[in-house]
């Protein structure tokens, strides 16, 4: 025979030989088993209820009768004392916008001369300073993609401090005088061409400022917003503020979230009213945090009527602070436990030891809810306690002290649940 045929025969006989192989591996590995299993993982639900609310706040009005424009010294959302300077009155617009500008440069240029003082006084590493950099530009992204801007805001300016810091320390730069004398120079011009202020405002009260009015602050008294029906509540409308009002004060840190519930979700706010425990809204229009809160009170004609929930709360920032109408969702209660499909759920004997009436051990049995578990080869019945029941799925409490537990035991994290398969018994096995 041909050696090259022969060798092409010997060839095509090992291919086929592998080829064989490869499809017996697949085959045993996909088909021998009878049943599929799915991976028990945790898994966290909320009741959640989706609502119209209206924001209620203690809010004092402060007016200026001084003719002339106001250029805020504060933000909405800060904190006054009674008595602080929160604004001051030029002549015009140009006059107002110019002298903020100037307050910004003096701000650049205190930092500036700051930091070269400090640089040569307490120099840091450069791998320090890197490290920093760093952080900021993580934290920013952290902020920017939760919603807290003003956070990153503040961030922004610690990253270009670092920045300027590093150019020092490389020695890119030796110090900053030209900048600051530049700075000094645009002050210089902008001083020259506006007049000084004409007045100042000052808080009558203390509290969170807010420089705006919405018409709806006088809508719901902050004293007896406990006293608030639905039907009251559907019929809320703006009241017209006067002209001489420039701003307002919320006096009062709690302020409340009113909204509209059904009868059925005042069954579950009930049970929470006097636990104290916190319910977290949200409100994606105004910021992607989680405000917490706890129950104030629930306003309810009957046990079968609609209600007015009240939420107290007294976490405050420039976001929140020009709220008022607003789409929120109020999540109740949270349940977190091993995530398992209905599929998967069967009945099956279970066994505990006992003590006896004369002493001695004996062997109860009882038929409960459970999940057939793969174990190795061998099929392993669990007694589950279910948490939480939705449409496809429950979640399953994974702590063996729970007293619903008759055998004790129970599934555990990352267990194969068996969620499809014939003649499923405990301890059969598996080929």
């Amino acid at each position: 025979m041909d050696k090259l045929l022969f060798r092409r025969i010997v060839f095509g006989l090992l291919t086929i030989c592998i080829i064989a192989y490869i499809v017996y591996l697949f085959a045993s590995a996909n088909f021998s088993r009878s049943v599929e299993t799915e991976e028990a993982v945790s898994n966290t639900v909320s009741d959640v209820i989706h609502c119209d609310a209206f924001i209620v706040r203690d809010e004092t009005f402060v007016t200026n009768s001084d003719i002339g424009v106001l250029s805020y010294n504060v933000s909405d959302g800060d904190n006054v004392s009674a008595g602080q300077n929160i604004a001051d009155i030029y002549n015009n617009e140009s006059d107002a916008v110019s002298r903020q500008q100037i307050k910004k440069i003096n701000k650049q240029i205190k930092t500036l001369s700051t930091l070269s003082e400090s640089y040569y006084k307490d120099s840091v590493g450069l791998d320090t300073i890197n490290t920093q950099i760093n952080n900021n530009i993580f934290s920013i992204n952290s902020y920017v993609n939760s919603g807290k801007l003003e956070d990153a805001g503040n961030t922004c300016n610690n990253l270009l401090l670092t920045i300027c810091e590093r150019q020092l320390t490389t020695g890119s730069v030796k110090n900053f005088k030209a900048k600051i004398t530049e700075l000094k120079r645009k002050r210089s011009k902008l001083e020259a061409n506006c007049s000084e202020k004409t007045g100042s405002l000052s808080a009558t009260k203390a509290g969170y400022f807010i420089s705006g009015t919405d018409g709806y602050e006088k809508s719901v008294s902050f004293d007896n917003v406990d006293k608030l029906t639905v039907g009251k509540f559907r019929k809320l409308k703006k009241y017209k503020t006067d002209s001489n009002v420039v701003g307002k004060i919320v006096t009062d840190p709690v302020w409340y979230i009113v909204c509209e519930v059904s009868p059925d979700d005042t069954v579950t706010l009930a049970k929470l009213l006097n636990s104290e425990a916190t319910i977290y809204a949200s409100m994606p229009s105004v910021t992607t945090e989680k405000i917490p809160t706890t129950i104030h009170s629930i306003n309810q004609k009957s046990k079968k009527h609609r209600a007015v929930l009240v939420l107290a709360c007294n976490y405050m920032n420039n976001f929140l602070a020009d709220a008022r109408k607003e789409n929120a969702e109020i999540t109740t209660l949270s349940y977190t436990g091993l995530k398992v499909s209905k599929r998967a759920i069967h009945e099956d004997y279970v066994t505990r030891k006992e003590k006896g009436k004369d002493g001695k051990p004996v062997t109860k049995k009882k038929k409960v809810q459970g999940v057939y578990v793969l174990h190795g080869s061998e099929l392993i019945f669990k007694e589950i306690a279910i948490v939480y029941s939705a449409r496809d799925y429950v979640l399953c409490n994974p702590d063996t002290e729970n007293d619903s537990l008759f055998s004790g035991e129970t599934l555990e994290l990352y267990d194969q649940v068996v969620i499809k398969g014939d003649d499923l018994y405990d301890g059969k096995v598996i080929s």
